[in-house]
Protein backbone atom coordinates (compact mmCIF):
# COMPACT_ATOMS: atom_id res chain seq x y z
CA UNK A 1 0.00 0.00 0.00
CA UNK A 2 1.38 3.44 -0.95
CA UNK A 3 2.16 6.05 1.70
CA UNK A 4 -0.54 8.34 0.29
CA UNK A 5 -3.15 5.61 0.53
CA UNK A 6 -2.07 4.69 4.07
CA UNK A 7 -2.43 8.32 5.06
CA UNK A 8 -5.91 8.52 3.52
CA UNK A 9 -7.18 5.40 5.29
CA UNK A 10 -5.58 6.45 8.56
CA UNK A 11 -7.29 9.82 8.27
CA UNK A 12 -10.67 8.14 7.73
CA UNK A 13 -10.30 5.89 10.74
CA UNK A 14 -8.95 8.55 13.09
CA UNK A 15 -11.55 11.06 11.99
CA UNK A 16 -14.43 8.65 12.48
CA UNK A 17 -13.15 7.72 15.91
CA UNK A 18 -12.76 11.34 17.01
CA UNK A 19 -15.96 12.69 15.47
CA UNK A 20 -14.20 15.01 13.04
CA UNK A 21 -16.43 16.21 10.21
CA UNK A 22 -15.03 17.10 6.81
CA UNK A 23 -16.22 17.37 3.22
CA UNK A 24 -14.91 15.90 0.00
CA UNK A 25 -15.46 16.52 -3.68
CA UNK A 26 -15.33 12.76 -4.35
CA UNK A 27 -18.62 10.97 -4.91
CA UNK A 28 -19.43 7.35 -5.71
CA UNK A 29 -22.59 5.57 -6.77
CA UNK A 30 -23.36 2.11 -5.42
CA UNK A 31 -26.18 -0.42 -5.34
CA UNK A 32 -26.48 -3.47 -3.18
CA UNK A 33 -28.60 -6.10 -1.55
CA UNK A 34 -31.07 -4.70 0.94
CA UNK A 35 -30.14 -7.52 3.32
CA UNK A 36 -27.53 -5.43 5.20
CA UNK A 37 -28.34 -1.99 3.72
CA UNK A 38 -28.54 -0.37 7.18
CA UNK A 39 -24.94 -1.41 7.70
CA UNK A 40 -23.65 0.11 4.48
CA UNK A 41 -25.54 3.35 5.08
CA UNK A 42 -23.88 3.58 8.48
CA UNK A 43 -20.46 2.86 7.00
CA UNK A 44 -20.87 5.30 4.12
CA UNK A 45 -22.05 8.06 6.46
CA UNK A 46 -18.94 7.57 8.60
CA UNK A 47 -16.65 7.64 5.57
CA UNK A 48 -18.24 10.82 4.19
CA UNK A 49 -18.41 12.50 7.58
CA UNK A 50 -14.69 12.00 8.12
CA UNK A 51 -13.54 13.50 4.84
CA UNK A 52 -13.98 10.52 2.53
CA UNK A 53 -16.07 10.20 -0.62
CA UNK A 54 -19.81 10.67 -0.57
CA UNK A 55 -21.50 7.39 -1.50
CA UNK A 56 -24.96 7.46 -3.06
CA UNK A 57 -26.46 4.04 -2.27
CA UNK A 58 -29.64 2.34 -3.50
CA UNK A 59 -30.84 -1.06 -2.16
CA UNK A 60 -31.66 -3.65 -4.84
CA UNK A 61 -31.56 -7.44 -5.21
CA UNK A 62 -28.29 -9.27 -5.84
CA UNK A 63 -29.29 -9.91 -9.45
CA UNK A 64 -29.97 -6.19 -10.01
CA UNK A 65 -26.73 -5.20 -8.25
CA UNK A 66 -24.70 -7.54 -10.44
CA UNK A 67 -26.47 -6.36 -13.58
CA UNK A 68 -25.79 -2.71 -12.69
CA UNK A 69 -22.09 -3.52 -12.40
CA UNK A 70 -22.07 -5.43 -15.68
CA UNK A 71 -23.76 -2.45 -17.39
CA UNK A 72 -21.19 -0.13 -15.79
CA UNK A 73 -23.99 1.93 -14.25
CA UNK A 74 -22.32 2.23 -10.81
CA UNK A 75 -18.91 2.64 -9.24
CA UNK A 76 -19.31 -0.49 -7.12
CA UNK A 77 -21.98 -2.92 -5.95
CA UNK A 78 -22.73 -5.22 -3.03
CA UNK A 79 -24.10 -8.74 -3.53
CA UNK A 80 -24.79 -11.78 -1.36
CA UNK A 81 -23.93 -13.99 -4.34
CA UNK A 82 -20.60 -13.92 -6.19
CA UNK A 83 -20.47 -13.22 -9.91
CA UNK A 84 -20.37 -16.39 -12.00
CA UNK A 85 -17.39 -16.81 -14.40
CA UNK A 86 -19.68 -16.18 -17.41
CA UNK A 87 -20.71 -12.82 -15.91
CA UNK A 88 -17.17 -11.89 -14.89
CA UNK A 89 -16.21 -12.36 -18.53
CA UNK A 90 -18.80 -9.77 -19.62
CA UNK A 91 -16.99 -6.93 -17.85
CA UNK A 92 -14.08 -5.76 -20.00
CA UNK A 93 -12.72 -3.60 -17.19
CA UNK A 94 -12.43 -6.71 -15.00
CA UNK A 95 -14.00 -7.21 -11.59
CA UNK A 96 -12.67 -7.68 -8.09
CA UNK A 97 -15.08 -9.21 -5.58
CA UNK A 98 -14.23 -8.87 -1.94
CA UNK A 99 -16.05 -10.45 1.03
CA UNK A 100 -17.12 -7.65 3.38
CA UNK A 101 -19.41 -9.46 5.87
CA UNK A 102 -21.62 -12.56 6.20
CA UNK A 103 -25.26 -13.33 6.94
CA UNK A 104 -27.01 -16.34 8.44
CA UNK A 105 -30.21 -17.44 6.71
CA UNK A 106 -32.96 -18.80 8.90
CA UNK A 107 -36.34 -20.47 8.73
CA UNK A 108 -38.44 -17.65 10.19
CA UNK A 109 -41.92 -18.69 11.31
CA UNK A 110 -45.15 -17.44 12.84
CA UNK A 111 -46.81 -20.27 14.75
CA UNK A 112 -47.52 -19.36 18.39
CA UNK A 113 -46.81 -22.10 20.90
CA UNK A 114 -44.47 -23.99 18.56
CA UNK A 115 -40.81 -24.35 19.54
CA UNK A 116 -39.69 -25.43 16.07
CA UNK A 117 -36.71 -27.71 15.57
CA UNK A 118 -36.10 -28.89 12.03
CA UNK A 119 -34.01 -31.85 10.96
CA UNK A 120 -32.27 -31.38 7.63
CA UNK A 121 -34.77 -33.76 6.05
CA UNK A 122 -37.71 -31.78 7.45
CA UNK A 123 -36.17 -28.52 6.25
CA UNK A 124 -36.06 -29.87 2.70
CA UNK A 125 -39.61 -31.20 2.96
CA UNK A 126 -40.96 -27.86 4.21
CA UNK A 127 -39.19 -25.87 1.49
CA UNK A 128 -40.25 -28.23 -1.29
CA UNK A 129 -43.93 -28.27 -0.32
CA UNK A 130 -44.07 -31.81 1.09
CA UNK A 131 -45.04 -30.69 4.58
CA UNK A 132 -48.30 -28.73 4.59
CA UNK A 133 -49.54 -29.05 8.17
CA UNK A 134 -47.79 -28.03 11.37
CA UNK A 135 -48.71 -31.33 13.04
CA UNK A 136 -46.16 -32.97 10.71
CA UNK A 137 -43.51 -30.97 12.59
CA UNK A 138 -44.75 -31.88 16.06
CA UNK A 139 -46.75 -28.66 16.58
CA UNK A 140 -50.48 -28.04 16.95
CA UNK A 141 -52.39 -28.86 13.74
CA UNK A 142 -52.88 -26.04 11.27
CA UNK A 143 -52.20 -25.17 7.66
CA UNK A 144 -48.56 -24.39 6.90
CA UNK A 145 -47.86 -21.65 4.33
CA UNK A 146 -44.44 -21.52 2.70
CA UNK A 147 -43.13 -17.99 1.94
CA UNK A 148 -40.39 -17.59 -0.65
CA UNK A 149 -38.71 -14.85 -2.62
CA UNK A 150 -40.43 -13.57 -5.77
CA UNK A 151 -37.27 -11.82 -7.01
CA UNK A 152 -33.89 -13.25 -7.97
CA UNK A 153 -31.66 -13.17 -4.91
CA UNK A 154 -28.40 -14.35 -3.44
CA UNK A 155 -30.35 -15.39 -0.35
CA UNK A 156 -32.27 -17.89 -2.48
CA UNK A 157 -29.04 -19.13 -4.04
CA UNK A 158 -27.36 -19.78 -0.69
CA UNK A 159 -30.52 -21.31 0.77
CA UNK A 160 -31.06 -23.66 -2.18
CA UNK A 161 -27.40 -24.74 -2.10
CA UNK A 162 -27.84 -25.79 1.52
CA UNK A 163 -31.10 -27.62 0.76
CA UNK A 164 -29.30 -29.56 -1.98
CA UNK A 165 -26.47 -30.37 0.43
CA UNK A 166 -28.96 -31.49 3.11
CA UNK A 167 -30.74 -34.17 1.11
CA UNK A 168 -30.93 -35.95 -2.24
CA UNK A 169 -34.70 -35.38 -1.98
CA UNK A 170 -34.16 -31.73 -2.94
CA UNK A 171 -35.17 -31.68 -6.60
CA UNK A 172 -35.71 -27.95 -7.18
CA UNK A 173 -32.12 -27.16 -8.13
CA UNK A 174 -30.06 -24.16 -7.03
CA UNK A 175 -29.77 -20.57 -8.13
CA UNK A 176 -31.01 -17.05 -7.51
CA UNK A 177 -34.46 -18.04 -8.79
CA UNK A 178 -36.27 -21.31 -8.03
CA UNK A 179 -39.50 -22.71 -9.49
CA UNK A 180 -41.27 -23.27 -6.18
CA UNK A 181 -44.29 -25.58 -5.75
CA UNK A 182 -47.37 -23.33 -5.62
CA UNK A 183 -49.90 -25.44 -3.68
CA UNK A 184 -49.22 -24.02 -0.20
CA UNK A 185 -46.83 -21.18 -1.06
CA UNK A 186 -46.86 -17.41 -1.47
CA UNK A 187 -44.15 -15.14 -2.87
CA UNK A 188 -42.81 -11.84 -1.54
CA UNK A 189 -40.16 -9.41 -2.75
CA UNK A 190 -36.95 -9.00 -0.80
CA UNK A 191 -36.04 -10.19 2.67
CA UNK A 192 -38.24 -7.45 4.14
CA UNK A 193 -41.19 -8.62 2.04
CA UNK A 194 -40.75 -12.22 3.18
CA UNK A 195 -40.53 -11.06 6.81
CA UNK A 196 -43.72 -9.01 6.46
CA UNK A 197 -45.60 -11.86 4.76
CA UNK A 198 -44.69 -14.30 7.55
CA UNK A 199 -45.50 -11.82 10.30
CA UNK A 200 -48.91 -11.05 8.80
CA UNK A 201 -49.95 -14.68 8.31
CA UNK A 202 -50.30 -17.11 11.18
CA UNK A 203 -48.95 -20.50 10.19
CA UNK A 204 -46.43 -19.06 7.75
CA UNK A 205 -42.77 -20.07 7.49
CA UNK A 206 -40.07 -18.99 5.05
CA UNK A 207 -36.38 -18.28 4.57
CA UNK A 208 -34.77 -14.90 5.17
CA UNK A 209 -31.64 -13.22 6.45
CA UNK A 210 -31.44 -13.13 10.24
CA UNK A 211 -31.05 -9.34 10.22
CA UNK A 212 -34.70 -9.14 9.06
CA UNK A 213 -36.20 -11.08 11.97
CA UNK A 214 -38.54 -8.85 13.93
CA UNK A 215 -41.90 -8.69 15.66
CA UNK A 216 -43.59 -12.07 16.07
CA UNK A 217 -41.09 -13.88 13.82
CA UNK A 218 -39.04 -16.62 15.44
CA UNK A 219 -36.02 -18.47 14.13
CA UNK A 220 -36.29 -22.26 13.97
CA UNK A 221 -33.52 -24.38 15.42
CA UNK A 222 -31.92 -26.18 12.48
CA UNK A 223 -29.99 -29.44 12.57
CA UNK A 224 -26.40 -29.28 11.37
CA UNK A 225 -24.35 -32.12 9.92
CA UNK A 226 -23.00 -32.97 13.38
CA UNK A 227 -26.59 -33.59 14.52
CA UNK A 228 -26.90 -30.49 16.72
CA UNK A 229 -30.00 -28.26 16.62
CA UNK A 230 -28.84 -24.66 16.51
CA UNK A 231 -30.40 -21.26 16.11
CA UNK A 232 -28.34 -18.71 14.20
CA UNK A 233 -25.91 -16.61 16.22
CA UNK A 234 -22.64 -14.79 15.69
CA UNK A 235 -20.77 -17.67 17.34
CA UNK A 236 -22.42 -20.53 15.42
CA UNK A 237 -22.19 -18.62 12.11
CA UNK A 238 -18.52 -17.82 12.67
CA UNK A 239 -17.88 -21.57 12.95
CA UNK A 240 -19.32 -21.96 9.45
CA UNK A 241 -17.15 -19.17 8.05
CA UNK A 242 -14.03 -21.04 9.19
CA UNK A 243 -14.88 -23.81 6.73
CA UNK A 244 -15.29 -21.59 3.67
CA UNK A 245 -12.47 -21.94 1.14
CA UNK A 246 -12.18 -18.98 -1.23
CA UNK A 247 -11.18 -19.44 -4.87
CA UNK A 248 -9.06 -17.08 -7.00
CA UNK A 249 -12.04 -14.72 -7.36
CA UNK A 250 -12.73 -14.87 -3.60
CA UNK A 251 -15.97 -16.79 -4.15
CA UNK A 252 -16.77 -19.60 -1.76
CA UNK A 253 -19.47 -21.28 0.30
CA UNK A 254 -19.96 -23.91 2.99
CA UNK A 255 -23.54 -25.16 2.46
CA UNK A 256 -23.49 -27.93 5.07
CA UNK A 257 -20.53 -27.49 7.43
CA UNK A 258 -19.01 -30.47 9.21
CA UNK A 259 -17.81 -28.64 12.31
CA UNK A 260 -19.59 -29.00 15.62
CA UNK A 261 -21.28 -25.79 16.71
CA UNK A 262 -21.65 -24.55 13.10
CA UNK A 263 -25.00 -23.13 11.99
CA UNK A 264 -25.62 -24.68 8.56
CA UNK A 265 -26.82 -21.81 6.31
CA UNK A 266 -24.46 -18.83 6.11
CA UNK A 267 -23.59 -16.74 3.06
CA UNK A 268 -20.85 -14.22 2.45
CA UNK A 269 -21.63 -10.70 1.22
CA UNK A 270 -19.29 -9.34 -1.44
CA UNK A 271 -18.25 -5.87 -2.52
CA UNK A 272 -17.88 -5.80 -6.33
CA UNK A 273 -15.71 -3.20 -8.03
CA UNK A 274 -13.97 -2.69 -11.37
CA UNK A 275 -10.39 -3.82 -11.67
CA UNK A 276 -9.48 -0.98 -14.08
CA UNK A 277 -10.95 2.15 -15.64
CA UNK A 278 -11.81 3.82 -12.34
CA UNK A 279 -10.12 7.09 -13.25
CA UNK A 280 -10.30 9.81 -10.62
CA UNK A 281 -12.45 7.58 -8.41
CA UNK A 282 -9.75 4.93 -7.98
CA UNK A 283 -8.54 6.14 -4.59
CA UNK A 284 -12.09 6.70 -3.35
CA UNK A 285 -13.22 3.17 -4.29
CA UNK A 286 -10.14 1.67 -2.64
CA UNK A 287 -10.65 3.75 0.48
CA UNK A 288 -14.33 2.80 0.79
CA UNK A 289 -13.59 -0.94 0.52
CA UNK A 290 -10.60 -0.66 2.85
CA UNK A 291 -12.82 0.97 5.45
CA UNK A 292 -15.38 -1.87 5.20
CA UNK A 293 -12.63 -4.35 6.09
CA UNK A 294 -11.20 -2.26 8.93
CA UNK A 295 -11.50 -3.46 12.53
CA UNK A 296 -13.71 -0.47 13.29
CA UNK A 297 -16.19 -1.27 10.52
CA UNK A 298 -16.18 -5.01 11.20
CA UNK A 299 -16.84 -4.25 14.86
CA UNK A 300 -20.21 -2.75 13.89
CA UNK A 301 -21.39 -5.75 11.85
CA UNK A 302 -22.85 -7.91 14.65
CA UNK A 303 -24.98 -5.05 15.98
CA UNK A 304 -27.26 -5.42 12.94
CA UNK A 305 -27.56 -9.19 13.00
CA UNK A 306 -24.75 -9.81 10.52
CA UNK A 307 -21.51 -11.75 10.94
CA UNK A 308 -18.05 -10.13 10.99
CA UNK A 309 -15.43 -11.80 8.84
CA UNK A 310 -12.89 -14.29 10.10
CA UNK A 311 -9.21 -13.27 10.14
CA UNK A 312 -8.31 -15.66 7.31
CA UNK A 313 -10.98 -14.23 5.00
CA UNK A 314 -9.92 -10.67 5.85
CA UNK A 315 -6.28 -11.50 5.13
CA UNK A 316 -7.23 -12.73 1.65
CA UNK A 317 -9.60 -9.83 0.95
CA UNK A 318 -7.40 -6.85 1.80
CA UNK A 319 -4.65 -7.46 -0.80
CA UNK A 320 -7.25 -7.74 -3.60
CA UNK A 321 -8.11 -4.06 -3.15
CA UNK A 322 -4.61 -3.30 -4.46
CA UNK A 323 -5.72 -4.61 -7.87
CA UNK A 324 -8.18 -1.74 -8.31
CA UNK A 325 -6.55 0.71 -10.72
CA UNK A 326 -7.22 3.71 -12.92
Amino acid sequence: MSFARQALILFFLLAVGSGVSASSDSSLTAVGVALPSRLYRNWFAQITGSGGPEVSFRPVSSAEAQWALIRQAVDFAVSDAPLQPRDLAKVRRGVVQIPIAAEAITFGYNQPGCDLKLTQQQAVQVASGRITDWKQLGCKPGALTWVHRSDASGTTEAFSQSMQAFSSQWLLGTGQSIRWPAANAIAAEGNSGVAAAIENRRGAIGYLGVSHLSGSLRAAALQNKAGEFLRPSVVSSAQTLKGIELDFNLAGSNPNPLAQGAYPIVTLIWGLAYRSGNGDNTQAVRAALDFMLSSQAQGQVAELGLIPLETEILSKSRPVIERISQ
